[in-house]
């Protein structure tokens, strides 16, 4: 264990909890239009990373709290495949809608 694992603990606490808002708003909403393909494979490839980094080094405070994400990064990648339709009509509305300047 590092000498300073606990800071990296309190910092993965700290994500997860902002994380946790996001995913309440999607669980409640099923939208995720606000999110791009790319940031959620990124940020899933990121986890990974990061949760193996702490798997082999024994880093705790790093790979429980990817763990965590890794979790609700897959709700959210089975959100916008099994919701695409609603995704779509959004993205239409938003589209189809005139803002006055």
């Amino acid at each position: 264990m590092g000498k300073y694992e606990g800071l990296v603990g309190v910092a993965g606490m700290l994500g997860l909890i902002s994380f946790s808002t996001l995913i309440q708003k999607i669980y409640d909403t099923h939208n995720t239009t606000s999110l791009p393909w790319t940031w959620v494979v990124a940020n899933i490839t990121a986890q990974i990373l990061s949760f193996s980094y702490g798997l082999i080094n024994g880093a705790y405070g790093i790979f429980i709290p990817n763990f965590i994400f890794l979790m609700g990064l897959s709700y959210i990648f089975y959100v916008k495949l099994t919701h695409k339709e609603k995704e779509d009509k959004n993205k239409n509305r938003i589209k189809n809608k005139k803002y006055l300047l």
